[in-house]
């Protein structure tokens, strides 16, 4: 089938299928958020007065337990303490104050403003008691109502001694406190909606390549071959479809020739028996003929017509690298919970190794496992790689040390190697529909789509059932995409090894890259520093510097979300830019100069919308440039490919990335410790401005070389 054909079927297939698919989603999303918001804001008044009433009876029965011993009340030493140190062991409270009969504030702890303190001294207990035999009415089983203040609920707790009301606490609750956490559920339930899209739209695409397309497309194939007289081929279903009965009905037809064509065979050579050499030389000799242009020579019968699909990665890669990505949101923080002082490394650093270790790990396992892949196929290096990732999420969840996290976090590394090279050889397979650039732009696009809406769903986890709860759901995320690989990919699609030009040893290619100047200086001022601002800035410091600013994992993993929503919508926007800068160099070199210059402007606003907005530029400008990254590194490169293949260079470029990410990331580590996470994001900006404006310079000066290279 013409690759123009079967994409013009799916797309009128997919689109309104994603229509269809995004009206009820979004639909059911809002009516779900009303209903929650709704039954949330009826049920939360009630609760946070139970709370305020049932702190209220603390401070009231330590109040009445120091006046027992014969304190007075109006003279008890370390109250004020008292009450500040229960205002910090609660997010809702504002201000706790204790008043006496008459009304005068005697004590308090937290923000007591001038309206406060005038509510209260109008408030006695002649209010609500006029004699003794009424103090039952007011007591902690019967409390009292709340006034509604102008950025609080004060709930007034009377202090009854005796039967007689000495005075009251005043516990102020936040007004606002209800609208925040609405606040946070609405957006939880907006990043439920982008994930519950972008994971419907992969299992809709994968589930419809796997069962319509990809079967219609075989059948065509095998319609085709039948047509131009090849009965060589035949397809293997056990569905109960009709394009399986059809497809069932073609191959039991090529069966049965290929059987007929093996007993005339086989009549013809027992009628001879020895006799008339000529005559048997001369029909064996059609025979042949004949069983060649039919396609009947193969004494097996015809043998299974293998077509796979980039889509068959969709759903088994997406699930396992949203477990993975369940993680990015919080593990700083896990790990920091997790440190003991350790004698020869400052804390912040100690905080980067699990990250420097899969960094490491993935980077130097990947060419192995490319290599296993080719030996073993990509089906079973994808199951052999789910053992160490899993053993790595359980390893995680179960780790009480900061080497028990690095150990394991290097584990998982191992198995994400394995996996994503297994699925990224899969679709390189020469038995694999669609263009090659097709296909990585598929596998790109559902990596992005997993970690956007790994980091978003795992801050949410965590901020709900803890850390290591959620390296548990990550394994049990792992299994599941280890079935669904077993079911959707074939065991018998593999990618072929790349034969360079040239018989050179590694060394010796890897000198020939290291000749060129062009390609090492924008490996080193925009390759490596673009991956320096994703693992230094991205993953180690934004979750740690958030965490300090007051954010939650759920909010850290927004934030980071945002990052990877930009690539996916924006990358597409590349090529046009590309057209409109006039050239691959320009783009890399200013898009790496905007993505540092977010770093630069907002790194003295200590500000959670600082970091956000530095977020927001890193994201729109690596969306711009990942890409075409890759594509200026091989026009940089072109004579260096010729001699030693683009693999290598294509290798060499992943290796010092990651090499460059680890330096990056323990020169950020160790700049915490000594100057703080401000001065470190601002560093880390200017650093990467001035190997940008480098990068620029460079290409200008060098233009003309550039030009001839070209040409040449």
């Amino acid at each position: 089938m013409p690759e123009t054909t079967e994409s013009n079927f799916e797309g009128s297939m997919v689109r309104p299928l994603v229509l269809l698919m995004t009206a009820v989603l979004c639909l059911s999303s809002l009516v779900l958020a009303y209903v929650t918001l709704n039954e949330f804001n009826r049920l939360l008044r009630p609760e946070l007065s139970k709370k305020a009433h049932k702190i209220g009876q603390i401070v009231n029965a330590d109040l009445r337990r120091a006046l027992n011993y014969g304190i007075p009340f109006n003279d008890l030493y370390g109250a004020n303490e008292y009450l500040e140190s229960t205002i910090t062991d609660y997010d809702e409270l504002i201000y706790v104050a204790i008043s006496d009969q008459k009304g005068r504030l005697l004590y308090q702890g937290g923000t007591v403003t001038e309206t406060i303190r005038n509510f209260v001294g109008r408030l006695s207990s002649n209010q609500f008691v006029s004699g003794t035999s009424e103090t039952g009415a007011i007591n902690a089983a019967n409390p009292l109502p709340a006034t509604e203040l102008p950025n609080s609920l004060n709930y007034p707790i009377p202090i009854i001694v005796d039967d007689n009301v000495l005075g009251f606490v005043h516990i102020g609750i936040d007004r606002h406190f209800a609208q925040r956490q609405l606040k946070d559920i609405f957006y939880d339930i907006v990043v439920i909606l982008i994930v519950a899209l972008l994971v419907a739209f992969q299992v809709m695409l994968a589930l419809i390549v796997f069962y319509v397309t990809g079967p219609i497309e075989r059948l065509h194939m095998l319609l085709d071959l039948q047509a131009k007289g090849d009965f060589s081929k035949c397809l293997i279903t056990r569905a109960g479809d009709s394009i399986s009965k059809i497809a069932r009905y073609l191959s039991q037809g090529a069966q049965r020739l290929h059987e007929h064509f093996q007993a005339l065979s086989a009549q013809l050579e027992s009628m001879f028996d020895g006799r008339a050499v000529e005559d048997h030389t001369r029909i064996s000799h059609r025979l042949r003929n004949l069983g060649t242009r039919f396609g009947l020579s193969n004494l097996d019968g015809p043998t299974q017509l293998l077509r796979a699909s980039a889509g068959d990665i969709r759903i088994p890669l997406f699930i396992f690298a949203f477990a993975e990505e369940l993680q990015k949101s919080f593990l700083p923080l896990f790990v920091r919970q997790v440190y003991k002082p350790v004698p020869w490394l400052n804390e912040s650093v100690v905080i980067g190794l699990p990250i420097v270790m899969w960094l490491a790990i993935v980077g130097l396992a990947s060419p192995f496992s490319s290599s296993l892949t080719k030996r073993y196929g990509s089906r079973n290096i994808f199951l052999m790689g789910l053992v160490p990732a899993i053993a790595g999420f359980i390893g995680c969840g179960l780790a009480n040390t900061i080497y028990e996290v690095i150990l394991w976090r290097g584990t998982t590394a191992l198995g994400y190697a394995m996996v994503t090279i297994a699925c990224q050889e899969y679709i390189l397979g020469d038995k694999v529909g669609g263009s090659r650039a097709v296909n990585l732009a598929i596998f790109v696009g559902v990596i992005m789509s997993a970690c956007m809406s790994g980091v978003a769903i795992g801050g949410i986890l965590a901020a709900r059932i803890g850390y290591q709860p959620v390296f548990m759901i990550a394994a049990i995320l792992a299994i599941a995409a280890g079935f669904i690989a077993y079911r959707m990919l074939s065991p018998k699609i593999d990618s072929k090894a790349e034969v360079g030009k040239e018989s050179q040893s590694s060394v010796t290619k890897i000198l020939t890259v290291l000749t060129n100047s062009r390609f090492m200086v924008f490996l080193l001022c925009a390759a490596i520093p673009s991956s320096v601002l994703t693992a230094a800035f991205l993953w180690y410091l934004v979750p740690l510097y958030l965490f300090e600013l007051g954010a939650t994992p759920a909010e850290i993993g927004r934030t980071m979300m945002v990052y990877y929503l930009l690539i996916i919508v924006a990358g597409p926007l590349a090529p046009r830019i590309v057209d409109r800068f006039g050239g691959l160099g320009w783009l890399v070199g200013f898009g790496s100069l905007l993505s540092s210059l977010g770093l630069v402007f907002f790194y003295n606003w200590r500000s959670i919308w600082a970091v956000v907005l530095a977020v927001v530029i890193m994201g729109m400008s690596h969306a711009m440039t990942k890409a075409p990254q890759i594509a200026l590194a091989l026009e940089l490169s072109r004579r260096e490919i010729e001699t030693a293949g683009q693999n290598v260079v294509l290798s060499f470029l992943r290796i010092l990335e990651r090499v460059g990410s680890i330096a990056g990331l323990l020169f950020s580590a160790m700049m915490v410790h000594i100057y703080g996470y401000e001065t470190t994001i601002g560093i880390t900006g200017f650093m990467v401005c001035g190997a940008a404006i480098f990068f620029l310079l460079f290409f200008m000066i060098t233009r003309k070389q550039s030009l001839a290279y070209a040409k040449g």
